[in-house]
């Protein structure tokens, strides 16, 4: 695999709340790190983030001239969020998920071959090093990822010959344990609608898929021609469905939580609407029209939302994260057992943000990655982390 590093420049280092960081500990510091590139005309955008041995890893899209889809990169910096290193993976990789999954010491994402569409599971070691598996599926386009609850990865898919969803379970070393194929129905408006998924940020579609209680997978993908929520045991049928309308109405996000209960986010049309505890239809047909409760106009309209458990303050926690119509990112922390909003925190003063991913670390805080603008054009990706101290203060 062909590296190259590029440099990155941290420019702005911002601490939030009061305090004398100096006498802390790196890991209990409070950091906004903003990385720019000589390049003006460089455009990278984050899709996923982990911290893993002691570094953040931000998986991010990179603009190629050769292809429509977007290149990879892997930015590494310090657990101060201070640049490490870049490397980008050659241009035959594209179209990486818009996730980074820890599982161990490693971390996963998986990608496509740009010629074949054959999907690859790329795996991060502890040491930093990346390799990529091809997997061994007529699948194509990779849309969605997550961790099972065995250690294994789960993969949402596209079929373009046979029009179909594909849920597949996937091993660690890239090997296929269980699949399921889902008929999408005929026509060319879904592949089209796919396509530009992956080479249009303004036409992105919310593809999300998990594992829920009762050994139950579900998937957010098209299914009989709309984009739905699909229950399934990896049988010939899904178990059941909660259906959108087309492109214009479903979930953006959703999240299982130990009780078998969902937290999510859902959208009709340029409305948004938000769950932290219910009850989803794995075991028959609905309408994600029948969760609509209370329009939360602050969400824009073509919003990213993100959806995570943190218990790092000793409370059971959902954290809801999305972006809002005066382009900051807010963060919506629920209570489990009660479904009651227990904080709302931003981001974003005098530059816009945008979301990316949002993770819960292992010492108690969150960090956050997105991208901002710096005079207002030049788009370029941040790293926030919120400490377990500032959490406090919050809730």
């Amino acid at each position: 695999m062909k590296n190259s590093l590029i440099f990155f420049l941290s420019i702005i280092s911002i601490f939030t709340f009061s305090c004398d960081n100096e006498e802390l500990e790196p890991q209990q510091q409070s950091f906004l790190k903003i990385y720019d590139d000589a390049n003006y005309n460089a455009s990278y955008n984050p899709v996923g983030l982990q911290f893993n041995a002691n570094n953040y890893y931000i998986l991010s899209e990179r603009r190629l001239s050769s292809s429509d889809f977007s290149g990879i990169n892997l930015v590494v910096t310090d657990s101060l969020g201070d640049f490490v290193s870049e490397q980008q993976l050659e241009e035959a990789f594209v179209a990486p998920t818009k996730s980074l999954l820890k599982v161990g010491n490693s971390l996963y994402f998986f990608c496509m071959d740009r010629n074949s569409l054959r999907p690859y599971l790329a795996v991060i070691s502890e040491d930093g090093s990346l390799n990529t598996i091809a997997l061994n599926t007529t699948a194509s386009y990779p849309l969605a990822a997550n961790v099972t609850a065995n250690n294994n990865l789960l993969l949402l898919s596209y079929d373009p010959d046979g029009l179909n969803s594909i849920i597949t379970e996937v091993s660690r070393e890239g090997g296929i344990l269980q699949q399921a194929r889902y008929s999408i129905g005929p026509g060319s408006d879904v592949q089209d609608a796919i396509v530009n998924h992956f080479t249009k940020r303004s036409a992105r579609l919310p593809f999300f898929c998990g594992q829920a209680a009762g050994n139950r997978y579900y998937f957010n993908g098209f299914y009989n021609y709309t984009l739905s929520m699909v229950f399934t045991n990896f049988g010939d049928e899904p178990t059941g469905v909660l259906q959108g309308q087309g492109t214009d109405a479903g979930l953006k996000a959703a999240h299982t939580t130990a009780s078998g209960d969902f937290a999510f986010v859902g959208y009709q049309f340029s409305d948004h609407f938000m769950n932290a505890k219910t009850t989803l239809p794995i075991n028959n047909i609905s309408s994600s029209v029948n969760l609509f409760d209370r329009n939360i106009p602050e969400i824009t309209e073509r919003a990213i939302c993100r959806i995570i458990p943190f218990n790092g303050i000793n409370r059971e926690l959902v954290v809801i994260a999305s972006e809002t119509e005066g382009r900051q990112v807010v963060l919506y922390f629920y209570d489990v057992n009660s479904g009651q909003l227990e904080a709302t925190y931003y981001l974003g003063t005098l530059n816009p943000f945008t979301l990316s991913s949002v993770i819960e670390l292992e010492d108690g805080g969150i960090a956050i990655t997105g991208t901002t603008f710096l005079a207002g054009r030049f788009e370029r990706i941040y790293l926030q982390k919120i400490t377990k101290e500032q959490l406090l203060e919050i809730l």
